[in-house]
């Protein structure tokens, strides 16, 4: 269920242009969305099926604004504000034997902007503001004695506000602002007990996100700030797979998260995140005979990353994190192969690369405070097996900046 929907476009076409309005800002034009969104959004699916093959997906969406902007240019700007709920959720009973791939996604997105560029250039002025109760997605896969021979995933995702712009040979400016304060929530629940293929379970909640790419002579000059006030931002895997052959268990958290990648011109960005909330993620899963086992838990409260496969980058970078962060990976194998059990925890996070093939540049002004507990735990208890890798890294600030080979 989409509670309130809305779409803009410009193309170079003398039909397109007739049928909508042309958001040029060299005329000094523009295109405007407002959405309000105060009920609650809710989207669910139960099933108890007996299927060879299985796709299953779960949206729900309290404000929903896309378009696209294809060899021309358009400004936007988009007002998006959240304070009902929004939550999703699937539940799948799999019965017997199937087949093929069993999938299931389920996404619940507060505000969510989508912008498509192709050879154009854009100007934006997004802000975003959730403050409902909650944005929640579960899923849950039931099949306590199903077989899933081609494997399969569960990909679950929450995310308060998010951002996403880009395409190739674009110039893409502007602002995006984002604040939220509502309890983020993303859980994984399976139980199955044979999966002789691979087998991904994951989940994801953020808070605030933002994702620009672009590629070809393309161009970034963005400002984003991202505030989270005091709440919960919790990612859960819990799985258990009587025996599984290639097994995959991720949790991933975060408050603030901006990912700006560019090529072919200069990327400038100045981001400005701050985290008053607790960020959690655990991630668990127990085999009683298995090949191979991931269990993966990552919790990030800020997070910035800025490449650009091209000479030059520009990134003025402040972080401030206040609230909690942990993240907590668990694994329980009575016997098998190989187990990798990993978790990792940081305050704030940031990385910058250029193109050193292309004689890349990189400035930066970066800060970063973190006064909060940050916490990694990796438990791992196998009966009998072939190799093991565990680790856990906690890290309070955590800054990379380099220059490496397009795509490297």
């Amino acid at each position: 269920m989409i509670a309130a929907t809305a779409t803009f476009a410009a193309l170079a076409t003398e039909a397109s242009a007739q049928q909508t309005p042309l958001c040029d800002p060299e005329t000094g034009s523009y295109c405007s969305s407002d959405q309000t969104q105060s009920g609650d959004v809710t989207g669910a699916v139960d099933l108890n099926v007996t299927v060879d093959q299985l796709e299953v997906t779960t949206y729900a969406t309290g404000n929903l604004l896309t378009g696209g902007i294809e060899a021309t240019s358009g400004a936007l700007t988009s007002r998006q504000g959240l304070t009902g709920a929004t939550r999703a959720r699937t539940a799948v009973v799999l019965n017997g034997q199937s087949d093929g791939v069993v999938g299931v996604t389920t996404e619940a997105r507060g505000n969510h902007l989508s912008a498509s560029t192709d050879g154009a250039t854009f100007a934006l002025d997004a802000a975003q503001t959730a403050t409902g109760e909650e944005v929640t997605a579960r899923t849950a896969l039931s099949a306590p004695t199903g077989h899933m021979l081609a494997g399969g995933f569960a990909a679950t995702t929450a995310v308060a506000n998010g951002v996403a712009l880009g395409g190739p040979s674009s110039s893409i400016t502007g602002t995006v602002d984002q604040s939220a304060q509502t309890t983020v929530l993303a859980e994984t629940v399976a139980d199955v007990q044979y999966i002789p293929a691979p087998a991904d379970f994951a989940a994801q909640a953020v808070a605030n996100a933002v994702q620009a790419s672009t590629t070809g002579a393309s161009h970034q000059d963005l400002s984003v700030v991202q505030t989270n006030a005091p709440s919960t931002i919790e990612a859960r895997t819990d799985v258990y797979v009587d025996n599984a052959w290639n097994l995959a268990a991720r949790a991933n958290a975060g408050a603030n998260q901006t990912i700006l990648y560019n090529a072919g011109g200069s990327l400038v960005a100045a981001t400005d995140q701050t985290n008053q909330g607790r960020v959690r993620a655990v991630a668990q899963a127990q085999t009683n005979l298995q090949g191979q086992t991931t269990v993966s838990a990552r919790a990030v409260a800020n997070e910035t990353i800025a490449g650009n496969q091209d000479i030059y980058l520009e990134l003025d970078n402040t972080q401030l994190n206040t609230g909690g962060v942990e993240a907590t990976a668990t694994y329980t194998g009575v016997s098998g192969y190989d187990a990798y059990v990993g978790s990792e925890a940081v305050g704030n996070s940031v990385t910058g690369y250029a193109c050193s093939q292309c004689g890349g540049e990189v400035n930066v002004t970066n800060s970063q405070t973190n006064s909060a507990n940050v916490t990694a735990t990796t438990t791992a208890t196998i009966g009998a097996g072939r190799a093991a890798v565990v680790g856990a890294t906690a890290v309070g600030n955590s800054a990379t900046f380099y220059v490496s080979r397009p795509g490297g």
